[in-house]
């Protein structure tokens, strides 16, 4: 940066001073903003994919959690209305918000003093809007398909999409579907 003398300089030369012009500042600004504007977005773009791991992962394990709720029930007569009475959202509508819904803790008197009944889902799984259905199928053409019962379960969610009803499956955009045999050993021939 060159500037001229503003008092009567000894010899006509220029004084140099050291620092950076206005318009040096402002092309050093514009070229970190180039520069800077797509690491944001990278980043941005990699928190949300994150998200989207962590909820698809949340699903697994809600599915695995149905399943292995399942496998504890007696295949008795009441097996499929007991098994599908997981279904359902893992939200309950208040007046104004939604909350996290109870976990299925069993009334085993075995248990009463170990397991808190007020027991609920992380408030983590709100955002996603998760909804479970447990289907019951019997198995046919096999001589133990009276012994063996196909459970699948399906988990959807929406990632960061709010929802006004917790019921409308049409709206959800991801899904997981996790299926077993459960079987009934101790009536086994």
């Amino acid at each position: 940066m060159k500037i001229f003398c503003k008092e009567k300089c000894e010899t006509n030369t220029f004084l140099f001073r050291h620092g950076f012009s206005f318009p040096e500042i402002v092309v050093a600004i514009t070229v970190f903003a180039i520069l800077a504007i797509p690491i944001y977005q990278s980043m941005h773009n990699v928190q949300i994919d994150t998200e989207k791991s962590i909820n698809y992962f949340r699903a697994m394990e809600l599915a695995d959690e149905a399943i292995e709720y399942v496998r504890l029930l007696p295949l008795d007569k009441d097996f499929k209305r007991n098994a599908e009475g997981f279904s359902g959202s893992l939200l309950t509508e208040q007046a104004t918000s939604f909350e996290a819904a109870k976990l299925l803790t069993g009334d085993n008197p075995d248990y009463k003093d170990k397991l808190e009944s007020e027991v609920q889902y992380s408030s983590q799984y709100n955002s996603a809007y998760f909804y479970r259905t447990v289907e019951v199928a019997d198995l046919s053409g096999s001589d133990y398909s009276r012994l063996l019962k196909k459970v699948i379960v399906t988990v959807y969610w929406d990632n960061g999409v709010a929802v006004n009803n917790l019921h409308d499956l049409s709206k959800k955009t991801k899904k997981v579907v996790l299926a077993s045999l459960i079987t009934d050993w101790e009536t086994q021939p």
